[in-house]
């Protein structure tokens, strides 16, 4: 075990986090190594090692396979073993255990905590299967974190058999009172049988994780309410087992955001302005957000907008220093900061993205001088990591990073658009790019993103939302106000039938957008470098374009239009970024922990001296 102390703000209470190392049974092998195997010797200590090493390796191979599964089931094992630990000192009896413990599963990936619990119940403390079932299904709770389908964990049957025979049994034996119990509700309905079974039936066969994780909890929640994740998680993904359990088993925790990091810690100059005009005690409405509304009355105030600037072109002079430091680049301070910063995946869009740019690269190629100068400079920031084994990110990545090399170097365009992909994000980095963002880029496909806590942390910090209605941009946009975000894009209820017809009834990219086939056959023809390697990622957006980009990208060049027309009016920009700030209340992660300890824990806060 390696214990990180957690201490709370404003107060003299500490929270303990527990994190895991793997180490081997048994060390160094000297006999091998005498005996001149030197490989063996140290077999053990590697594979030991090899645990907790890398988290999340690709898992495209096999042996990546192999390893994320032992990750999972190590961290879930060393942990409830931990909490067993802990709860036999009280000298309760396990039946009781629901009542002093409560285990959140964040999404699927530690959901063999429910088999390996079971194990320990049932082998280690010998308590009756319906008991031990009892106590397990009332002490875990399920966070589900996607829409995707494809999103939802599934493990082959083989994989686990071999590395986890005993909770292979124990996942079959929960599987056939599963299905005695559903077929007794529904009689004679084998299709809904299927669909709900813990098994895929494939070639190999698969263990739904999610399906795991929703019969062997207590409650499951979305992340968002009005972007219709946790509706669409009742009606879509989960529908049957709402079906069976009863909606009430089914709720919503908004996502939340902790303003002492995404607030007083990564921008102070902005938390010492609030503190200053508000006259409320930084340690008062750090704890409380919702007291940032007082902000709203200074809105029309010269002075305090004047410092409110000030503030935000420091934040980007920090940045553009960084960036000079780090990665030796110049940056325009003078232009406006676009920030789009998340994991990189089809379903985010940051392809939309880098096809925006590119098309406003030749727009302005085609401009006059004189023309330029009338355009608003702006400058691109894209930063996030990618899956290793997923090839169609990769390909978004280096293309950023090539088209970043042709823009920033033609000396017509340069003082109007720069591109940046900064390498290996990390929190370190988004605390500095997410106060310099004058707007900040979510653009999901309708319908994909369950919630986004990036879209919060950039609002908090006076940042405008591009956005596609979805996700937290829908419940932003309900609490600081349509007016002050900038929405575009397609809803959810025609993202279906848009897929539809691109496979059945599809339309040729030049029918449907002729400024997205123009920049398509741009980089086709070699004009960013690397010709012909990008092939794979267009005929994506050519061929399926699962995501809409060619539906949607019109609507986002317009959109673009715009912030370039509202940013150029600074005092009415710089009220939007005001008002944005002040309506974030709803979005800090104590108000997300509270909803959580009275719906789902039931524990109730206590405050102590």
């Amino acid at each position: 075990a390696y214990d990180v102390t957690i201490p709370g703000y404003d107060t003299r209470n500490t929270n303990n986090l527990r994190l895991w190392g793997s180490m081997p049974k048994r060390g160094f092998d000297l006999q091998s190594f005498n005996a001149g195997d030197y490989e063996h010797a140290i077999e053990s200590s590697n594979g030991a090692a090899a645990i907790t090493s890398v988290l999340y390796p690709n898992d495209q191979t096999t042996f990546g396979k192999e390893l994320r599964l032992k990750q999972q089931y190590f961290w879930t094992a060393a942990s409830l073993a931990d909490i067993m630990r802990r709860f036999r000192n009280l000298g309760k009896p396990l039946i009781e255990l629901p009542d002093y413990i409560a285990i959140q599963l964040n999404d699927t990936h530690p959901t063999l905590a429910i088999p390996e619990l079971m194990r320990i119940l049932v082998d280690e403390e010998d308590l009756p299967w319906d008991v031990a079932w009892h106590v397990v299904t009332n002490t875990f709770f399920f966070t589900n974190h996607t829409v995707l389908p494809e999103a939802l964990e599934k493990w082959p049957v083989p994989l686990i058999e071999h590395l986890l025979p005993r909770h292979m049994q124990i996942i079959y034996d929960i599987v056939r009172r599963h299905f005695v119990s559903v077929a007794h509700k529904f009689p004679g309905d084998n299709d809904r049988l299927a669909r709900m079974s813990l098994i895929e039936e494939n070639h190999p066969k698969y263990v739904r994780m999610a399906h795991l994780a929703c019969i062997g909890d207590r409650k499951v929640n979305g992340v968002a309410e009005a972007s219709l994740h946790s509706e669409l998680v009742r009606t879509t993904i989960l529908k049957d087992f709402v079906d069976f359990f009863g909606v009430s088993k089914f709720g919503n925790v908004t996502n939340g955001i902790t303003p002492r990091r995404w607030l007083a810690q990564c921008n102070p100059g902005l938390t010492d302005l609030i503190t200053k005009t508000t006259k409320i005690p930084k340690n008062i409405w750090l704890k409380d957000l919702s007291k940032l509304e007082e902000l709203l009355k200074y809105v029309e105030d010269d002075d305090f907008r004047e410092e409110w600037a000030a503030v935000k072109q420091a934040n980007k002079e920090r940045l553009a220093h960084y960036v000079r430091v780090t990665f030796g680049l110049n940056v325009n301070t003078k232009a406006m900061f676009d920030v789009q910063i998340k994991r990189l995946h089809e379903y985010k869009r940051q392809t939309l993205n880098i096809l925006g740019v590119i098309h406003r690269y030749l727009t302005l190629k085609a401009m006059s001088p004189s023309e330029r100068k009338k355009v608003t400079p702006r400058n691109v920031f894209f930063a996030g990591k990618a899956a290793p084994g997923y090839v169609y990110t990769l390909q978004t990545i280096r293309l950023i990073v090539n088209v970043a090399r042709v823009v920033n170097a033609d000396p017509d365009i340069r003082d109007y658009l720069n591109v940046f992909f900064l390498p290996d994000y990390s929190v370190t980095m988004a605390e500095i790019l997410i106060p310099a963002s004058d707007i900040s880029q979510h653009i999901s496909t309708a319908g994909t993103e369950a919630s986004g806590t990036s879209n919060m942390k950039f609002c908090l910090n006076g940042g405008l939302l591009l956005g596609t209605v979805d996700g937290a941009n829908i419940e932003i946009a309900e609490e600081v106000g349509s007016e002050n975000v900038f929405f575009f894009g397609h809803l959810t209820p025609a993202v279906e039938e848009l897929r539809y017809q691109h496979k059945h009834h599809p339309v040729p990219v030049e029918e449907k957008s002729p400024d997205l086939a123009r920049v398509l056959d741009q980089i086709s023809s070699g004009l960013f470098g690397d010709e012909g390697v990008y092939e794979p990622l267009l005929n994506t957006i050519r061929q399926v374009d699962n995501y809409l980009i060619t539906d949607d990208f019109d609507s986002y060049i317009e959109a673009l239009r715009i912030v370039d027309d509202e940013y150029d009016d600074r005092t009415e920009w710089i009220k939007k970024s005001i008002r944005t700030t002040a309506k974030m209340g709803k979005f800090s992660s104590d108000r997300a922990i509270q909803d959580y300890a009275q719906e789902y824990w039931n524990i109730e806060s206590t405050k102590v001296q």
